[in-house]
């Protein structure tokens, strides 16, 4: 090859000795570039010929001080870059934290310099932040292969920073758009607090969809951050995705009381208001002195009416029921026995002195003559 064809290898974006493209060789991903340890030097080579310019100590200091496990600019991208980098570590977890990078864009190809998993054969694909900051037994390989080709001072920036604090976060942007929580402190008065999340979860979340696409109590909501998300880290794409599930409704008292007693439950109580003051009437008429025939017809009428209304209630409870036993599949089975209308009647809310009154009438033998030839003429 020529030098005018390596010229044009250069414009197309191309490594002429190679045949690799700069987006196979510079990227936050796995690129799928299988080496051996000998080999991670010349693809640190590789990766330094497709740089604009040969990176200093200072450059990759900016990289690992511009990483962190949350970014502020996640919230509002306009967030100071001095100002939107945090770090936490796990709890009660021996994996470390996963750190993003949020970066001016001049930057960034400096950031998948270090950001970028190192697939070596028969090992998991580590980048060099995580054999800085988490090293196993090649770690020591790939640093010596990186100080080689970047130098030994752009590692110690870059280890320097990494492991360091980070930045001191002691300002958020005057744009009201970060919440607010108030803690009290133990010895009075309060703490502010703003929650943040993980930025790890951005991504999570895009991959979390696929395994809860057809959950039918969720939706997911996609909510853009930023016309461009590459200006607050180059290792996050498109629009936030954001989990919404809907929690079922709560039923209304008839129908959980209709359900309860589907799957053998109780009875549902017979809530009609009007049912109280018609029985204390009827226990009035009970407690008459005087009487004839015609009080004694209506007597018998309010009886009927109480013991009427409470088997129409009976049977429409049964057959709501039914549908719910029917619509779960288990039409076949038997529905507990209802109560006898006398103690459907009873099994309400009475005030004390109303409830003594109620039970005198409702176990009357009149009540319970009325009642018997009600439910004869049903069974016949």
């Amino acid at each position: 090859m020529g030098l005018e064809d390596d010229e044009q290898g250069k414009q197309d974006g191309q490594r002429p000795s190679s045949g690799a493209k700069r987006e196979e060789i510079l990227s936050f991903r796995c690129v799928n570039r299988i080496l051996v340890e000998d080999e991670v030097e010349d693809e640190f080579a590789l990766m330094l010929s497709f740089l604009s310019r040969v990176p200093a100590p200072a450059d990759f200091h900016r990289v690992g001080m511009g990483s962190g496990t949350h970014l502020l600019k996640l919230t509002t991208p306009r967030s100071d870059v001095s100002q939107s980098i945090l770090r936490f570590g796990k709890a009660s977890s021996n994996i470390g934290p996963t750190f993003v990078p949020s970066l001016n864009a001049f930057d960034i190809p400096f950031a998948k310099i270090v950001y970028r998993p190192l697939e070596i054969f028969g090992k998991p694909p580590r980048s060099v932040l995580d054999h800085i900051l988490g090293p196993d037994e090649i770690s020591k390989t790939i640093l010596n292969a990186f100080a080689k080709v970047f130098g030994i001072e752009c590692l110690d920036a870059l280890r320097s920073a990494l492991v360091g604090e980070g930045q001191h976060v002691v300002y958020l942007p005057d744009t009201g758009e970060f919440p607010i929580i108030f803690l009290p402190r133990p010895g009075g008065g309060d703490i502010q607090a703003t929650p943040v999340s993980p930025a790890e979860n951005f991504m999570a979340f895009k991959n979390m969809k696929e395994g809860l696409e057809y959950v039918s109590w969720r939706s997911w909501i996609k909510q853009s951050i930023t016309a461009k998300p590459q200006n607050i880290s180059g290792a996050i794409g498109g629009p936030r995705q954001r989990f919404f599930a809907k929690m079922p409704s709560v039923m209304r008292g008839y129908d959980a009381a209709i359900r309860r007693y589907a799957l053998g439950g109780s009875f549902p109580a017979w809530r009609d208001d009007d049912v109280e003051a018609a029985v204390l009437h009827y226990a009035g008429r009970l407690d008459k002195d005087y009487t004839n025939s015609d009080i004694r017809a209506g007597t018998d009428w309010y009886a009927d009416q109480l013991i009427s209304g409470a088997l129409d209630y009976i049977a429409e409870v049964r057959v709501d029921a039914g549908g719910v036993l029917e619509r779960e599949g288990n039409s076949d089975k038997t529905l507990p026995e209802p109560p006898h209308p006398s103690a459907l009647i009873l099994r309400r809310r009475w005030k004390r002195d109303d409830r003594e009154i109620a039970l005198k009438a409702l176990t009357s033998s009149h009540f319970r003559d009325r009642e018997r030839i009600a439910l004869k003429k049903l069974e016949d």
